[in-house]
């Protein structure tokens, strides 16, 4: 059975790699296809540097994004196992397999490729571009990148610096592929070089602190190749965005380091303790450091310093996009750029992203590339969100404060007659709510429009009730607890989804100012953390957060501030890459995942102050606005056994290893509790 895993790492280049055409070379899945009558062998693909720029390129294609087939759970995104969004779909994996608490061992290994679980462990490899979905191994990314790096002296047309700096990159996505599957499950097999055929690996799996320290030494690597460039060419940005630098693997230092310092596996007692060891190679620190070591958080902050530190002997060339007016439309379109577009020429905020595929075919007729609805971005907002695949919740709304930098102060205003003076909730937000879901508004700046509405009537009975050509319904899944996903999908128009190709991003700049601000706080900085969280929320022109929130004395209270952190980090970076959910895990946040999430019900008032109930109550322009009350029912389609008191186990901080895998018998075990 040692012998598949084998396979995998030493034939699979083989497979993949030596039945191609050397002459005939394309990107993608399809790339190295083999012509008739053409060999080929190790010795010529590493005989021309194009070849081999192609066959990394390949490694490219399996960089994580939240938002492909093969990273989503049957059609939904793993935000939906937070607090901000929910899946509604019925065969959606959450609802088959989380949510009533039904997750097997076997999630992972489904032959139609309808995943369950969340993320796949597995050894087995599938295209990019197969119909069930091309969940791919880690160790595919894995085996390209040491194949590279221990042939790429060979290849004689390549310059030593791009020799280097191509070896930097197949470090970076490595690290990256292992981070993947660290924050995932824990300890992992370290595959340290290509295996050739015949040769067992034998290592079994690593302990969580080896796991970390490996992946570590990998972007080690990385940082070491002098080749390796800090950023990509003003020049060459258009052709090359996306391509990894030396930033991004300083940034992902930094996120590794986030998740391991914090109390996950940093701690005094492991997250769970095995009641049984079937086979006799469990090992708690597979998951658990074997102690808490608070230096670890002060080694996090070195590398967030390292990080700026070369940025600035590098001319400061990432910088956070900035408004180019002081209102809600400036505000929002530097968030929109930042989260959403590739790096330009003028834009250098993503460190480290993946682009996933405008189009499913690039097919063009007519001079035009033709629009197709599968799997690719746009069919991604069609299959996933349209059908109910991750809608907001009430809770997600909430995490965002006041225009003015205060937290969200109507938690008491809901219920009849809670809200006698109709105060709108929705009114003089942090601009990036309005970015991030779609709410009752009065009107919006120019040129940011709902499907050519400058306002949203979105309550019980408004236009979203009548207008179904443009809004849906109150009642169908995109909305389905009443509030609309906005962030990414806009209003679903092709000339807003279609104006620019899309860079999801793995990590960008705010970020490494949100993990600095963290670790700050936790090596007793509270002030410098409050700075770094100011500079990403000046972004959008909101106040300083201690001065606008006295009560919560976030210059002395250390458990308010960690607290602040991980909200500004949802309403910053959440629904990029899945970053709330792994924040819940890194800091076993059972109390957010037991606690029950809710919907909205928008009521408008008559003049009497009564709920208007029947009929259409379309608001006219030019007329005042109305006011509302509220409600905040508990989410019942779906409900997540989480939220049963008693229920809650701490295994569901890791997922299950696949037990097929396990069965292969090459050392792989299981974590606790599955």
């Amino acid at each position: 059975m040692k012998k598949f895993f084998n396979y995998i790492l030493g034939v699979g280049l083989a497979t993949c790699m030596f039945t191609s055409c050397v002459d005939d070379f394309h990107l993608g899945n399809a790339f190295l296809e083999k012509a008739p009558g053409v060999e080929v062998n190790a010795d010529s693909v590493f005989l021309k540097g194009e070849y081999v720029r192609n066959f990394l390129w390949n490694a490219y294609g399996q960089l994580y994004c939240t938002y492909t087939s093969g990273n989503m759970m049957n059609g939904a995104p793993i935000d939906v196992l937070s607090d901000s969004y929910h899946c509604y779909v019925s065969w959606g994996g959450p609802k088959q397999s989380y949510y009533p608490g039904g997750l097997t061992e076997d999630a992972q290994d489904t032959e139609d490729g309808n995943y369950q679980g969340k993320f796949s462990y597995s050894t087995k490899t599938g295209g990019l571009d197969s119909d069930a979905g091309g969940r791919v191994s880690i160790y595919e990314a894995v085996r390209i990148c040491w194949q590279i790096i221990e042939n790429i002296d060979r290849v004689p047309d390549l310059s030593d610096e791009e020799k280097s700096c191509l070896r930097g990159e197949a470090y970076t996505i490595m690290a990256s592929r292992y981070f993947d599957a660290f924050r995932n499950f824990g300890g992992l097999c370290l595959v340290k070089k290509s295996f050739p055929v015949g040769e067992g690996f034998t290592e079994g799996r690593a302990t969580a602190w080896q796991t970390v320290e490996f992946i570590d030494s990998l972007i080690q690597c990385a940082i070491d190749e002098p080749g390796f460039r800090w950023n990509i060419p003003n020049a060459d940005i258009g052709q090359w965005s996306g391509r990894l630098t030396r930033a991004s693997a300083r940034a992902l230092r930094c996120k590794v380091w986030m998740f391991a310092a914090s109390p996950l596996f940093n701690s005094n007692e492991p997250y769970m303790r095995y009641d049984k060891t079937p086979t006799g190679l469990e090992n708690e620190e597979h998951v658990w450091f074997g102690k808490e070591d608070p230096s670890l958080w002060k080694r996090c902050l070195q590398y967030c310093n390292d990080f700026f530190d070369d940025n600035a002997a590098n001319g400061d060339y990432y910088q956070l996009i900035q408004p180019e007016t002081q209102d809600e439309a400036g505000y929002r379109m530097a968030y929109r750029r930042a989260y959403r577009y590739r790096n330009n020429e003028t834009r250098h905020e993503k460190l480290f992203d993946a682009h996933p595929t405008q189009y499913l075919s690039d097919a063009v007729v007519n001079g035009e590339r033709q629009n197709s609805w599968g799997w690719g971005w746009r069919g991604f907002a069609l299959d996933c969100y349209r059908q109910g695949g991750a809608v907001p919740t009430n809770e997600l709304m909430e995490c965002f404060g006041m225009q003015d930098g205060r937290d969200f102060p109507y938690m008491d205003l809901y219920g009849p007659g809670k809200n006698p003076d109709g105060i709108d909730i929705f009114a003089d937000r942090d601009p990036r709510l309005y970015e991030t879901m779609l709410v009752p508004r009065q009107s919006m700046p120019a040129g940011f429009d709902y499907n050519g509405k400058n306002y949203a009537d979105t309550w019980e009975q408004g236009a979203m009730f009548y207008d179904k050509d443009n809004f849906g319904d109150a009642g169908s899944d995109d909305c389905a607890s009443h509030y609309r996903k906005f962030k990414w999908m806009l209003d679903y128009q092709d000339n807003k989804m279609n104006d620019e190709y899309i860079g999801v991003s793995y990590i960008r700049l705010a970020e490494v100012y949100l993990i600095r601000a963290e670790a700050k706080a936790e090596t007793g900085d509270l002030r410098g953390a409050l700075d770094d969280l100011h500079v990403v929320r000046s972004r959008v022109g909101l106040g300083r957060l201690e001065t606008m929130n006295p009560t919560l004395n976030l210059t002395s209270n250390k458990e308010n501030l960690i607290n602040e952190i991980l909200r500004e980090r949802n309403c910053e970076i959440g629904a990029e890459c899945g970053d709330r959910l792994y924040d819940m895990v890194r800091r076993k946040r059972q109390d957010l995942f037991t606690k029950p999430l809710h919907e909205i019900r928008v009521y408008r008032l008559d003049e009497s102050g009564n709920r208007l109930t029947e009929g259409d109550q379309r608001w006219v322009e030019g007329t005042p606005w109305p006011k509302f009350e509220y409600e905040k029912p508990q989410i019942v389609n779906g409900a997540r056994r989480w939220w049963e008191p008693g229920y809650w186990t701490n295994k569901w901080y890791l997922d299950p290893v696949s037990r097929l895998e396990i069965q292969k018998g090459y050392g792989l075990t299981q974590n606790p509790g599955w």
